[in-house]
């Protein structure tokens, strides 16, 4: 408790020390000359992530040309520039991504796309990394429990992508990406103008990874086979009174890995005594909008959205013990919402919404594991949002209330304070519960591609798990101000994570099995976060980004509370890029992580083993040029000092055995990685 005090004062301290130094070098530090150096600026420079100050939530905005600086591939690939965001291995086999926020999984954000629940349920696990980050225009992120509107979901925030879908995007864009770890991307928008009124765009990406590689030595593929597919169209027609969107998307996965062929370093083996896994993953889902205006002003209004949606995920897991996943899901969610015009700065926002899910799964191998879940949930809800906007304190109060068929009445609470201390200075407050359906099975793949036992002491067959509940509150300070004559931002917040009760995965407990158990009331876990950021420009050709990230996330492990394994407490990042005047780019990064705690996997008592990761930084690098506004190119250097975990696998050497196990992957497994592409935009 004293050190969490501790890094909280030094982060706020530093903050205000930061600025009060900058304001002393500044002879003409105004208000207005802060503004006015900032709209000078941005002519000359494309803005790229950037914290918007404008309404009464903090959020940061992530545009298209933030990622074409981390050119690869996905949208969980995208956040590699990013200290709110964090992107790592799941495990050493799978090639999953794990995304957190607030020192918890992504799980626990809830994920959307233009404000649709999209990435939820048995999608979670890998669906930010079946998203073409090319296609992508926007980024919002918003720490801590947000708005009521969109569900009880978010225990850590909100995530919200936007496909490229304006009226001024080219005709037809294309991005290709290949690397020399044989791995390449396609992505193909074309947008067609069907009337005045009516734009329609057509989404299609293939990429894969073709060819493996052993940089550890051990026999095992660093990163599995695989093949993704993706198709999107979307159609808008936009009214005098009402708005109407239609769209549909599907994608497909496939992953294979596992033993190589003995000799070859690229070639997965076919011997069917070997250790492999296969993972597939389909999705499809059909989504409108109807918004319908009631005044000519378009403040008050009526918004309908809906969403229809399958998912299927299945495969072997670990041949060798037999375990087999299978897993499918199908949603129907809907919601109406009633804006109110704004009066005196106050309006509000009302509504209902359902949600029906039905899901089934299996999980079994010949250990004795025979899971089973066969099951329908339905949650109407409704929900309330009232608005006060002043020039100095604004606020956003939440309430919704929701009826589940499995978990009975409950009501979420929200609130969102902000104070406006100067027209470059705010502060603000936020506050809520939220709660969430597990799907422990889905969630815990990655820990069972292994020979470990799955064992649970409080799970059912065909039976929900207990819901996830927490509290969030945090603080946030942001101000603008000026650093040698150029505008600078800084940004610095505190957030805290209480369970009330919670699914735990415990593979402290024992080295040769994971423990699935929920906990409640004096075991449920507490996560703290503190994260100071400061970005802005050395020149008008010449910008930065510096962040440091504190976490501090505590679980109820091996019957105790610890730290939780592979993450780092400390990171630190330094974004830089230069443009010169003929429209060169030149962007790198660089990304420092604290040793991270590994699992228990000593036959002694964990309470004397200091298994830890070592400290590591990560180089990236990349050059582009832009020739014209239709063609551009690009090459670049991913982990540009070779960081290379060897032998993230433990017990590699008997994978029959309950020991042997992949997930004690905490940095990179294959090592340097030299990337080219190409972006095509045309208009004609």
């Amino acid at each position: 408790m004293g050190e969490t005090k501790t890094l909280i004062s030094v982060c706020i301290a530093f903050c205000f020390a930061t600025c009060s130094l900058a304001q002393q070098k500044q002879i003409k530090d105004t208000t207005q000359a802060i503004i006015d150096s900032v709209g000078k600026v941005e002519i000359n420079t494309e803005r790229g992530a950037y914290f918007n100050g404008k309404g009464i939530p903090l959020t940061e905005i992530i545009t298209a040309s933030e990622f074409k600086k981390a050119a690869c591939c996905t949208l969980s690939e995208s956040f590699e520039l990013n200290n709110t965001v964090e992107i790592s291995n799941a495990d050493g086999v799978s090639g999953i991504k794990q995304v957190e926020m607030l020192g918890l999984a992504g799980k626990y954000v809830l994920m959307s796309r233009e404000s649709i629940p999209s990435i939820n349920g048995l999608a979670s696990l890998n669906g930010l990394s079946n998203i073409p980050g090319p296609m992508v225009s926007e980024v919002h992120i918003a720490k801590g429990a947000g708005s009521v509107i969109l569900g009880a979901d978010g225990l850590t925030g909100a995530l919200n992508y936007n496909l490229k879908a304006d009226i001024n995007d080219p005709k037809i864009f294309l991005n290709i990406y290949s690397n020399h770890q044989a791995r390449s991307e396609f992505n193909l928008i074309h947008k067609h103008s069907i009337s005045k009124n009516a734009l329609n765009h057509i989404y299609l990406h293939s990429g894969g990874q073709y060819r493996s590689s052993d940089m550890g030595g051990d026999g095992l593929a660093d990163m599995p086979i695989s093949q993704r597919f993706f198709l999107g169209d979307h159609l808008q027609v936009q009214g005098k009174k009402s708005e109407k969107q239609l769209g549909f998307m599907g994608y497909a996965d496939r992953k294979k890995g596992g033993a190589l062929t003995p000799g070859s370093v690229t070639e997965l083996s076919t011997d069917p005594k070997s250790f492999h896994f296969d993972l597939n993953e389909n999705h499809a889902e059909v989504y409108g909008k109807l918004g319908i205006f009631l005044s000519e002003d378009q403040n008050r209004s009526i918004g309908n959205i809906f969403q229809v949606s399958s998912h299927s995920l299945d495969g072997v897991l670990n041949s060798l013990k037999n375990r087999n996943y299978k897993g499918q899901e199908d949603r129907f969610f809907y919601t109406s919402l009633y804006q109110t015009p704004s009066k005196n700065g106050q309006h509000t926002k009302s509504g209902i919404s359902y949600s029906g899910i039905h899901l089934t799964e299996t999980l079994s191998d010949n250990m004795g594991l025979d899971w089973k879940m066969d099951g329908w949930q339905h949650a109407l809800g409704v929900f309330t949002e009232y608005t006060v906007e002043k020039p100095i304190l604004s606020s956003v109060i939440g309430l919704r209330y929701d009826y589940n068929t499995t978990f009975g009445f409950y009501a979420t609470p929200r609130i969102l304070l902000k104070w406006a201390i100067s027209k470059t200075q705010r502060l603000n407050f936020q506050g809520g519960m939220a709660r969430r359906t597990a799907y422990f099975m889905s969630e815990n793949l990655p820990s069972l591609i292994n020979g470990r036992r799955f064992v649970s002491n409080n799970i059912a067959n065909n039976s929900w798990i207990p819901q996830e509940k927490a509290w969030n509150y945090g603080l946030s300070y942001k101000k603008d101000l000026l650093i040698a004559g150029y505008p600078a931002t800084i940004v610095c917040d505190v957030f805290e994570t209480q369970f009330l009760s919670q699914v735990v995965s415990d593979r402290d407990e024992s080295p040769t099995r994971v423990l699935i158990h929920s906990v409640s009331g004096d075991q449920a876990g507490k996560t703290r976060n503190a994260q100071i950021q400061i970005s802005g420009y050395f020149s008008r050709r010449f910008t930065f980004k510096l962040g440091y990230r504190w976490v501090d996330s505590r679980l109820w492990l091996d019957s105790q509370f610890m730290q939780q394994a592979l993450q780092s407490v400390h990171r630190g990042l330094l974004v830089l890029q230069y443009k010169t005047r003929n429209r060169w780019y030149f962007d790198g990064m660089c990304q420092t992580n604290s040793p991270k705690r590994l699992p228990f996997y000593s036959s002694v008592s964990h309470r004397n083993h200091s298994g830890y990761s070592p400290w590591y930084t990560i180089v990236n690098l990349q050059i582009r040029k832009e020739f014209g506004k239709q063609f551009e190119a690009y090459i670049g250097g991913e982990n540009l000092g070779n960081v290379t975990q060897h032998n993230p696998v433990v017990n590699w050497e008997n994978p029959e055995s309950n020991s042997f196990d992949g997930g004690y992957a905490w940095g990179p497994t294959n090592g340097f990685t030299l990337y080219l592409g190409i972006r095509l935009s045309l208009n004609k």
